[in-house]
């Protein structure tokens, strides 16, 4: 129950610094989009140990037992499906606080998208090396 509160934590502070910086610099402005590229990096290693947790937390109900690659796989296959839903939030957020115009520099919405995505899954791969070396050191 502690690590799934620390998670919980550690994610909430995540959001909290992605929207203090915007709220601080503007979403717009060239200093949100490095913070944001590092939080969704970020991210990405969070939400593959999140996705970590709750499948080793409902093992018992799932008795999946997969090989350690597939694991890492699977975790950082679920961070990207987090990175997703936090794109399609995103996205509402924009579209709903007027930020957002269909213009010349709506194709920026969409690099942005595919950037924080691809940042997801890098942190993803990241953090699924770090646990394939912290394994391979246990054995």
């Amino acid at each position: 129950m502690k690590q799934f509160l620390l998670l919980l934590f550690l994610g909430g502070i995540i959001v909290l610094i992605s929207f203090l910086t915007a709220w601080y610099f503007g979403p717009t402005s060239p200093i949100d989009w490095r913070v944001s590229n590092v939080l969704h990096f970020l991210g990405g290693i969070y939400a593959f140990f999140f996705i970590r947790f709750v499948f080793g937390f409902t093992h018992k109900y799932h008795k999946t037992e997969t090989a350690f690659l597939m694991k890492i796989v699977i975790f950082a296959g679920g961070a990207l499906i987090l990175g997703v839903l936090w794109e399609w939030y995103e996205f509402i957020f924009i579209f709903q606080y007027g930020t957002f115009e269909l213009s010349p520099k709506g194709i920026t919405v969409y690099f942005d998208t595919m950037t924080d995505l691809m940042l997801d899954l890098l942190g993803a791969i990241s953090a699924g090396f770090y646990l394939a070396i912290k394994n391979g050191k246990n054995k």
